[in-house]
Order: C-alpha cells, then sequence, then structure tokens
C-alpha cells in the first residue's frame, strides 16, 4: 500500500513539475510573438506540448503562430487538437473557423464560426466574422450558379450583421438573378437605408423596379447609380432601355453608347493582359524585339495598365529605343507612383543617354523605395564616376556588394574605380 502511495505521489510531483515548464515555455513563447520571433516562439510551444500534453493554451498558441507563419494545413491541426482537450472553447473553434478560412474551406469555416458563437453569443467580434464567413460563402455559391444557397448564406449574414450594408446588398443582389423581385426590392432599399451611396444598390433596385415596370422610379435609381458608379456598363445599358421606353430616345442612345464603350474597355483590357503576358515570357526569354510588339499592342489596348507600360519601357531599353522608353517609364510613375523599377530603368535609360546627372536624380528616388537594391547601387556607381565623383561611386559599389558580394561585375567596376578608370570602364 505505501508503495502505491509513493508511486502516485512521484506521478503527481512529474506532473505538477510539466505543468510548471509548459507554463513557463508558453510565457517565452508569447514573448516571442510580441518580438516578432516566430520560429522561436513556435519552438517553445512544440516542447511545451511535450512537457504537458493536454495543455490547451500550448496547442491553441502554436496553431495562432503557425497560421500567421501562413502554415495552415498545421495550424488546423494544433486547434483541432485543442479543441479535443477542450471542445467548449470558443476561441479556439474561432482560430480554427480563420485557419480554414485561409484554406478555402469556406463550409468547415463557418461550422467552426457558428460552434464559437453558439459558445458566446455576446461576442461582438464572433458575431461579425460569421457575417462575413456567410457572405464569402454565398459569393462561392453565387459564383458556381447556385443561387438558392447563396440566398441562404446572404441571408444569414445578413441577419447577423444588421446594420452592415453590404450583407442586404449582397442578399438583395442575389434574390434579384433569382427573379424575387419583392424581397430584393427590399434588402436593397434597406441597404440604401445604411449606406446611401451605393451605387450597386441604386443599380440593383433600378433594375428591379424596371422589371416591375415602375419607370419613373427606375430611372432615379440607375441615374443615380450612373453617378456613383460611371464604369458600370449596367447601371448605363439600364437606364438606356428605360429611357427608350419612357420615350427620351436621344438620352437612351447615349446610355446605351456609354454602356458599349465600356463594354469594349473592359474586353480590351482582358486582351491586354494576354498581350502583356506573352510580352514578358518573351521579355524573360531575351526576345527583345518581339517582346517590344506584344507589350505595344498591351498598351495600346490598355493605356492605364501600368505593369505593360513598365514591361514595354524594359524591352524598349533593350532594344536601345531610348526616348519612347523614357516616355513609357515616365507614364508608369504616372500611374504608380511608386514603382522603384520604372525609376532604375529611367536612370539607365537618362544614363544611355549620356545624361548622368538625371540619372543620378532617378536612381536616388529608387534607392528611397528600394534601399537593397544593388543593381541600382551599381548604375548609381556609374552615373557618379561620369559626373567626375570617384569616392561616392566607389561608395556606392561598396554598397551594391555588400547586398550582393559575390557579384562579378560589381567586383570588376570596384577594381576599375580604384585603377582610377585607366584603361577600363565601368558597366551599369
Amino acid at each position: 500500500m505505501l508503495g502505491g502511495v509513493a508511486l502516485f505521489i512521484c506521478f503527481a510531483l512529474a506532473q505538477a513539475a510539466g505543468h510548471d515548464l509548459a507554463r513557463q515555455l508558453i510565457a517565452e513563447g508569447l514573448h516571442f510573438i510580441k518580438q516578432g520571433r516566430l520560429l522561436e516562439a513556435a519552438d517553445r510551444f512544440r516542447k511545451a506540448i511535450e512537457a504537458d500534453p493536454k495543455n490547451v493554451d500550448a496547442q491553441n498558441d502554436l496553431g495562432v503562430v503557425l497560421r500567421r507563419q501562413q502554415n495552415f494545413p498545421e495550424a488546423v491541426s494544433a486547434f483541432r487538437a485543442a479543441l479535443q482537450l477542450q471542445p467548449g472553447e470558443a476561441r479556439i473553434h474561432s482560430n480554427l473557423a480563420s485557419a480554414l478560412q485561409e484554406m478555402g474551406h469556406l463550409a468547415e469555416a463557418v461550422a467552426e464560426m457558428k460552434a464559437a458563437y453558439s459558445l458566446q453569443p455576446e461576442n461582438a467580434a464572433i458575431r461579425r466574422n460569421l457575417s462575413v464567413l456567410h457572405s464569402k460563402l454565398g459569393d462561392e455559391y453565387q459564383a458556381g450558379g447556385d443561387l438558392n444557397q447563396a440566398v441562404k448564406q446572404f441571408r444569414e449574414a445578413a441577419q447577423l450583421a444588421g446594420d452592415r450594408f453590404e450583407s442586404h446588398q449582397a442578399l438583395g443582389s442575389a434574390l434579384l438573378q433569382l427573379g424575387d423581385l419583392g424581397e430584393a426590392e427590399t434588402e436593397l432599399r434597406r441597404a440604401l437605408e445604411l449606406e446611401p451611396s451605393s451605387g450597386e444598390s441604386h443599380r440593383d433596385l433600378g433594375i428591379v423596379l424596371r422589371r416591375r415596370s415602375k419607370l419613373d422610379e427606375a430611372a432615379a435609381e440607375l441615374r443615380r447609380a450612373s453617378e456613383l458608379i460611371p464604369a458600370d456598363s449596367a447601371a448605363h445599358y439600364n437606364l438606356g432601355q428605360v429611357l427608350q421606353k419612357t420615350g427620351h430616345a436621344q438620352e437612351a442612345v447615349i446610355e446605351l453608347r456609354a454602356a458599349e464603350k465600356i463594354n469594349q474597355k473592359a474586353k480590351d483590357a482582358i486582351l491586354a493582359k494576354t498581350y502583356n503576358n506573352t510580352g514578358t515570357k518573351l521579355l524573360q526569354g531575351g526576345q527583345f524585339e518581339e517582346a517590344a510588339s506584344k507589350l505595344q499592342e498591351a498598351v495600346r489596348l490598355d493605356p492605364e495598365n501600368a505593369v505593360a507600360r513598365y514591361n514595354y519601357g524594359v524591352a524598349l531599353i533593350e532594344t536601345n529605343k531610348l526616348e519612347p522608353a523614357i516616355a513609357e517609364l515616365e507614364a508608369t510613375l504616372r500611374l504608380k507612383p511608386d514603382q522603384a523599377d520604372a525609376y532604375y530603368y529611367l536612370g539607365r535609360a537618362w544614363l544611355a543617354k549620356g545624361r548622368p546627372a538625371e540619372a543620378v536624380q532617378h536612381l536616388q528616388t529608387a534607392l528611397s523605395l528600394k534601399p537593397q537594391d544593388a543593381r541600382a547601387h551599381n548604375v548609381q556607381a556609374v552615373a557618379l564616376a561620369a559626373m567626375r565623383q570617384t569616392q561616392e561611386a566607389a561608395k556606392e559599389i561598396r554598397r551594391a556588394l555588400e547586398i550582393d558580394p559575390g557579384n562579378s561585375l560589381f567586383h570588376e567596376n570596384l577594381a576599375c574605380l580604384e585603377r582610377r578608370l585607366e584603361d577600363c570602364t565601368l558597366t551599369p
């Protein structure tokens, strides 16, 4: 009997020691999370689980870290392990739902968030997150053509959201597609009560009213929609149709032409992406002339495509067409002012034109946006050397080598500078 008691006492002491060690390791892990040191945090939580396999906090905290590391499958496993130990913990169901959402498993995510909500119905954050998940699942069903399921999910989202206009807008839109015009009108009017400047809600309500033959009201809603979302072809098209029926033929033609122009622009943008993708592959393969031809067509079709303009500018530089290259890169920066690579290539273009001062100016901007760009430091060195600022040039080359110490070109340029450019030239 005494031996059994002693054995029990030893087991209890070992268990207590395991609990204490786990608590210490968890505290260290939480400290590492605050510092952004996720690898060390995950290590501490794993060791805490080894010390105390039934520690719910260790399993949950490990899941949190794994999710931040975007290791979603293992995060899901950790949260499920935590729930096996403590199935009535709302925060763990919520964490599991978030990880499942990241994996695209929306139906499972909704189920887990529902479990969290049933445990903590007063928790506003869980209620809001459940509403958002229902909306996302509704979007998925709607995209797949299952409007009945979409309506079911959007209705759940709207009931949970209350004052969130997006849920009522989504439900109204799905009901419109389903042909339930009465309830669609109710939901869309509710959306507009909550957000009067929702162009999509005005548009969809206008379409509902048009189908219900309330043409004057429909025209008012569709006019407001076309003001709020002028690039929406459906708003212009439906307004044109209403104006035709109400005897406003000239205005109808204007709206229908606007819709046609918007649709054509959308088609051109899709085609431009295809040309850009092809041109990019050719550019990466060193086929610069062919790339320039494809990218020129992409820019023609979609002049506001900053990516296509940038790629076209690079292709033009590679084919030594410097003036049009500069024009394209400047256009890129008007569309996307923080494009560091566009400034870099502008620097290269101005240097190739024999204008090192302009090159330095653009390269300085490139490096302010992207300080670790070794090639920009190198080209900056070449431009500074051309301006006879050799000490500053050497600093730039050394900085490039700090970032990319194995680059033979940088070593050659530094050696050339150290020989004061005697019998050698710098290579950008």
